[in-house]
């Protein structure tokens, strides 16, 4: 790296942190899963990932027929390409929301 380079990206860095900012390098450690797909079965939510890096899951908020109350319920972590994560609500409950959760490294 030339010294002028070097020299503007420690200006740079060293002016970030003092401004508070916190410099993270791009790198693909630091890529997420995308083009995540959901679906709702029955009692189950599924999400499927395609792209990008990383692990992702499920998450379903179920609630009791004839109750206000909502329990949380999660799939298992999977790596992008290995197909569904799916969270299952008990037979006894409907799924009221669903969403999912991105990491950058296993969980």
């Amino acid at each position: 790296m030339k010294a002028g380079v070097r020299k503007a990206l420690k200006a740079a860095v060293i002016g970030g942190l003092m401004a508070g900012a916190v410099i993270v390098p791009a790198t693909t450690a630091h890529a997420l899963p995308s083009h995540c797909s959901d679906k709702y079965v029955l009692h189950e939510y599924w999400v499927n990932c395609t792209s990008g890096t990383g692990y992702y899951r499920a998450k379903v908020r179920c609630y009791k027929i004839g109750s206000s109350q909502y329990t949380p319920r999660s799939g298992v972590w999977r790596k992008v390409g290995e197909g569904l994560s799916i969270a299952s609500c008990l037979s006894s409950e409907e799924p009221a929301s669903g969403t999912w959760e991105l990491s950058n490294t296993k969980p």
